[in-house]
Order: C-alpha cells, then sequence, then structure tokens
C-alpha cells in the first residue's frame, strides 16, 4: 500500500481533475495532518485502524476550537471516503459532525461604519485600506474574492462587479454610485502612481495584496479612526444585516453572498433589540389598551 502521503496528493489531483476543484485545497482540507511528518505515522495508524475518532477527542483535548475541529472532521470523512472508494481501507469511515455554538452576528455600529466611510486618506496605502472596506461593506464580497477582483471586472456603466467564489463559480454583484466614485478614483490614483496592474488592489510592484497584509492595514484604518478592532468578515456582517433591514429580501441577498445554500443566510435575519422593540410597542396589546 502506498504510503499516506502519496495517497493524499492522489487524493487531491483527482478533485482538481476530476471534480475541477481548485489546486490550491481548502484550508479544511489542508488542516488533517496528512502532510506533516511530525504527526504523520499517529495519523495514518488512525485512518488506517479505525481510531480516527480517538485523534479527533485528542485534538479536542489540544485545544483545537470545535469548529475548526468540525471542518477538520470534515476534511477527514472525504479523505477516508475516497480510501474506501479506491479499496485502500476495508471499511468506510463517517465521523459525526460536532455541535458549535450558534452566535449572534456581530456587526458594525452606525457610527463606527461612518467613521470609515468619512475617512480622509492621505497615503496610498490608506487609501487601498480605505477603498478595499468600502467594497466590502457595499456589496458584502469576501476579502478573498475582493482581492482577485480585476480592473476588467468592473462594469462601471451598469455599476456591477464579476466576482469570483468559493468553487471557481462566478456572480455578479451590484454596487452603489457611491462606491462607482470611489473606485473610479481609485483606479485614477493607482494608474497616477504607476501601480500598474490588472488587479483592482494590487501592491505597488503589481502583484497580488496577501490577506495577511491587508489586514494589517486594515487594523492600522481601524486603529486610526478609534474603531475596534474586528476583521475583514465583520464588514460582510454588516452589509448583509444592514442590506435586511433597509428592505433587502433573503433570496436576493443569498444571491448576492454567493451563498450555495440559502439557510447559510438566514442567520442574518437576527434583528438588533432595538429593531425588535419598535413593531412591539406599535403592537402591544397593553400599550393600545392602557388607561
Amino acid at each position: 500500500m502506498d504510503s499516506l502521503p502519496t495517497l493524499f496528493e492522489q487524493f487531491l489531483r483527482e478533485r482538481q481533475y476530476l471534480k475541477n476543484a481548485p489546486r490550491r485545497p481548502s484550508r479544511g482540507i489542508r488542516r488533517p495532518s496528512i502532510l506533516h511528518t511530525d504527526r504523520q505515522h499517529r495519523f495514518a495508524s488512525g485512518v488506517r485502524q479505525g481510531r480516527a475518532p480517538a485523534f479527533v477527542v485528542a485534538s479536542r483535548h489540544r485545544g483545537l476550537s470545535a469548529v475548526s475541529c468540525k471542518t477538520y472532521v470534515k476534511a477527514l470523512n472525504a479523505f477516508h471516503a475516497w480510501m474506501h472508494s479506491e479499496g485502500h481501507v476495508s471499511r468506510a469511515m463517517a465521523l459525526p459532525l460536532l455541535r458549535t455554538e450558534k452566535r449572534v452576528v456581530e456587526v458594525l455600529s452606525t457610527d463606527q461604519f461612518r467613521r470609515i466611510i468619512a475617512l480622509k486618506p492621505k497615503s496610498m496605502g490608506q487609501w487601498r485600506a480605505y477603498v478595499l472596506a468600502c467594497t466590502l461593506l457595499d456589496t458584502g464580497i469576501r476579502i478573498d474574492e475582493c482581492l482577485g477582483l480585476r480592473q476588467t471586472d468592473i462594469d462601471f456603466n451598469n455599476l456591477l462587479l464579476k466576482v469570483r467564489g468559493k468553487g471557481r463559480k462566478e456572480r455578479i454583484v451590484p454596487f452603489s454610485f457611491e462606491l462607482r466614485r470611489t473606485l473610479f478614483r481609485w483606479a485614477q490614483m493607482a494608474e497616477r502612481h504607476r501601480w500598474q496592474s490588472e488587479l483592482l488592489f494590487p501592491t505597488r510592484h503589481g502583484t497580488r495584496l496577501g490577506q495577511q497584509n491587508a489586514l494589517r492595514a486594515h487594523y492600522m484604518l481601524l486603529k486610526r479612526l478609534s474603531v475596534p478592532q474586528s476583521g475583514f468578515h465583520r464588514l460582510r456582517h454588516t452589509f448583509a444585516t444592514n442590506y435586511l433591514q433597509n428592505g433587502g429580501d433573503v433570496v436576493r441577498l443569498s444571491r448576492v453572498l454567493g451563498h450555495s445554500q440559502i439557510t447559510t443566510t438566514m442567520r442574518y435575519l437576527h434583528l438588533l433589540v432595538s429593531d425588535l422593540q419598535k413593531p412591539h410597542q406599535q403592537l402591544s396589546i397593553l400599550n393600545r389598551l392602557h388607561f
């Protein structure tokens, strides 16, 4: 029988060529310690002898979060199902997914995102961080999708973005007149400062901006505005929540966000306390009949 790393590489190749999956595997597929020599033998023994559940338990004991472990289990199941289908293991294994806490999605307050929008950038680095934040707030796309945008993906006339999402799926996302103004100004500045690239948000050398560098610049922007530190996904959450609060519907929102299942979008139906209180005060029986 081939070694586990060899089998794993074959598994990734088949995903790429037979299922058209990205060559760079998702975080969940990369997470199992298959390719790490320090834990390779322990993992191999667990999979081959049906002790993968004990391996997951040990991971939780070491402090791996439930969310991360759930992603881990999905990857283990996918790899083990492939191994069984190819005859490398005698019986199929499907670990149950861990239950994870369902938390209220955190968003920026109105004052906080107004501070971001009202910012007057002074340098090209600040401008890039500012336009990135505005794009995420206005469209709700993911940061990886945003960093991958090309100049040709912007339709300034029809106010549309062509976005490449998970699973290489393309979708069209609308944007506002205000964002068009901001994007057009940013494109002019990039050209004036000779940031030549087909990408919309490149480095000064024209290469793709990494997420870590983009996040570092975003943290600096928030610090300058005295806004508590948070990641890019909070901008996406803020967009989705405000979209629904201002009359948008879940079906359209699901398409804009690029969710494959509308149940994923339903979590944004949570309402702030103030939104629950307003109709209650109007509809309350006691309020209407109180003498």
